[in-house]
């Protein structure tokens, strides 16, 4: 099961890979400037999506929140798949709402269909990274509870170790 889920791992990190390299390989076509501090210069919308993401992780919070405003009005006005990926994205970034990602990806998971093929590809792949994380984070609360109760139990033998250590001292005392 271990090597399953490292399998997907690795296959998840060379398909983000493979996508940023094949970016890097091509010419712009536009450049567009959003109302944000956040600028789009790509040859297709997956491109555009990826460059997105990778700006949005470098806002601050108060920033971010204001993209994220901004993606939802985008998406409330025109319900296409670019602008329903484009607000997800905000939201999947780290410390972001991943649930409301997750729901606003699984339909374009679901019907993956031949049309905008990369772009579901993208969902698919985001959706993986989200539901991985989350994994992630639920196993380390896991183990931050368990690291707890387990440094409760060392200080009980502590402190039962420090009782019997004055008792034998009292016996060695009495004559």
């Amino acid at each position: 099961m271990k090597t399953v889920h490292s399998f997907y791992k690795y296959l998840f990190l060379f398909f983000s890979l493979g996508l940023l390299a094949g970016c890097a390989a091509t010419k712009p076509v536009e450049s567009v400037a959003l109302s944000s501090p956040i600028y789009w210069n790509a040859p297709d919308r997956v491109s555009a999506l990826l460059i997105y993401f990778d700006q949005l992780r470098l806002l601050s919070s108060v920033e971010l929140a204001r993209e994220t405003e901004r993606a939802r009005k985008s998406y409330a006005k025109d319900k296409s798949i670019f602008y329903q990926l484009q607000y997800a994205l905000t939201l999947s970034v780290p410390g972001g709402d991943n649930r409301h990602a997750q729901q606003l990806l699984e339909p374009l998971i679901k019907e993956a269909g031949q049309s905008e093929r990369a772009l579901h590809a993208l969902a698919a792949m985001v959706y993986t990274g989200l539901a991985e994380r989350q994994r992630l984070e639920s196993a380390l609360q896991i183990q931050t509870r368990r690291a707890d109760d387990l440094e409760s139990k060392l200080e009980a033998l502590k402190e039962i170790e420090k009782k019997m250590m004055q008792r034998e001292r009292v016996i060695k005392e009495k004559p």
